[in-house]
């Protein structure tokens, strides 16, 4: 008898496993939780976006354009999922608020200093007002470590906007706004910005084969690959990223900007 009873136990249908919906939405904004935070104190401790490229940044092998996108993607997924957990779990939530808000009433004073701390830290961010004020000087400052530590490896931190600064000069007519010098050969790549231009993109638009652009470098002792952009290239090498782009022109760069 005993071993009639084992068999049947062993012949029972295993229940299938039924995706839990709820459960996934709450552990995916768990983990993006713990990536936006993450992603969070990279973008802050960042370098801005030129010197970032001209000393190669990439903590986790990511560049800042890459953390970037993967902050803003995580954020507007976790918005998504965040409706859907309000959404599987409303009844519990309600009853949750209505329990809260009832001893909220009853802690008069800390209702009153967390509304006021909540308005201080706005107002402080709008008029960059203290403590704000110190807490985004503190992120400026890693901008300025970044841009000395690339100086101390050997790199040739470039201007602002992906531009050497004597690539560039004012357009007074536009207002101010900053300008390629022009070039006898080639407008598309000059009102760009050289230094955003990769040598594929360069090549491509002075009509010449990559490999012909990556030679014409090369004879200049400027190791390029090619999806290098030229503020990159000029970060290592110290040519600025006009006289990069002559040399893939094949001119001399010494001529660049006369």
């Amino acid at each position: 008898m005993e071993s009639k009873d084992k068999q049947t136990e062993t012949k029972k249908p295993s229940r299938k496993y039924a995706f839990q919906w709820r459960a996934y939405v709450s552990l995916f904004l768990l983990l993006a939780g713990v990536l936006l935070a993450f992603s969070g104190v990279v973008l802050y401790v960042a370098p801005s976006g030129r010197i970032a490229k001209t000393i190669e940044w990439r903590p986790l092998w990511l560049d800042k354009g890459q953390w970037e996108t993967l902050h803003t993607a995580l954020g507007f997924v976790a918005l998504f999922f965040g409706y859907l957990h309000v959404r599987y779990n409303w009844r519990p939530i309600l009853s949750y608020l209505r329990r809260k808000l009832g001893d909220a009433l009853r802690l008069r004073k800390e209702l009153v200093m967390a509304t006021l701390t909540t308005l201080l830290l706005v107002i402080g961010s709008v008029y960059d007002l203290p403590p704000v004020k110190q807490m985004m000087d503190l992120g400026e400052s890693f901008n300025d470590f970044w841009e000395c530590w690339g100086e101390n490896q050997g790199y040739f931190v470039v201007g602002e906007e992906g531009v050497h600064p004597e690539d560039k000069t004012a357009d007074e007519t536009s207002g101010g706004a900053i300008t390629e010098p022009s070039s006898t050969t080639n407008t598309s790549s000059s009102s760009r910005g050289y230094g955003r231009l990769t040598v594929t993109d360069l090549a491509k638009d002075e009509g010449i084969p990559v490999e012909t652009a990556i030679e014409r470098l090369a004879g200049y002792d400027v190791k390029a690959e090619p999806d290098d952009n030229m503020l990159t290239l000029s970060g290592r090498t110290g040519y600025t990223p006009g006289e990069l782009a002559a040399i893939v022109r094949g001119e001399d760069p010494n001529d660049y900007g006369e």
